[in-house]
């Protein structure tokens, strides 16, 4: 009975033995892998963070771009407008005056007539090119809004990720660890998603 019990107590210290080197080495990796996690979510938070303020100044510049285009579009509409009913006048006293009453009178009102519909013209080229750019200043702008948005996302799931870290060093457990790490990851795939978005806008 006292060899085998010797050499259960043997065996046991030699377990616990390993068990501590095992535990004191995971804990060590645990803690330098939680270091790099925390540091790697805090640098993409940052980038994040500041990506979706400028897009948010963006925002407001690309709105007020695409208003001023549909003002200068609608100022255009209405000069073309109001030409367009002169020149409905005129031809209505073209339609009343003989040519042998007042051949001066004709002329000056041709020339009017002429000189009406070339500005109408130019009107209509303004009023589809203010569309177009008022077009595409509104598209940009929702572009930058829904990635400005994105951005905003992603600093959510990172600053989670970051807590999450921050809580197993803490705590000293590790699944703590998994969740912010999956977290992160999220974040981190929404955030270089969104930066794509960025260069390619």
């Amino acid at each position: 009975m006292e060899p085998d019990r010797k050499q259960t107590d043997d065996d046991n210290i030699i377990k616990e033995y390993h068990e501590e080197i095992i535990t004191k080495a995971w804990s060590k990796r645990l803690k330098t892998i939680v270091a790099i996690t925390t540091l790697i979510l805090a640098v993409v938070g940052t980038l994040a963070s500041f990506k979706a303020a400028s897009l948010g100044n963006q925002v407001v510049i690309s709105q007020n771009e695409a208003f001023n285009y549909w003002s200068h579009y609608q100022a255009k509409t209405i000069k073309k407008t109001t030409l367009e009913a002169e020149l409905y006048n005129i031809e209505i006293e073209l339609a009343k005056t003989d040519l042998t009453d007042n051949p001066k009178l004709q002329e000056e009102l041709y020339a009017k007539k002429e000189a009406y519909k070339q500005k109408i013209a130019q009107y209509k080229a303004e009023e589809y090119t203010l569309s177009q750019m008022a077009k595409s200043a509104e598209q940009k702008h929702l572009a930058t809004k829904e990635i400005s948005a994105n951005f905003g996302n992603a600093l959510i799931f990172l600053q989670i990720g970051i807590l999450l870290s921050s809580l197993t060093a803490i705590s000293k457990i590790k699944y703590y660890w998994y969740i912010g790490a999956v977290t992160g990851f999220i974040g981190f795939s929404i955030f270089i998603g969104s930066y794509y978005k960025y260069l390619t806008l």
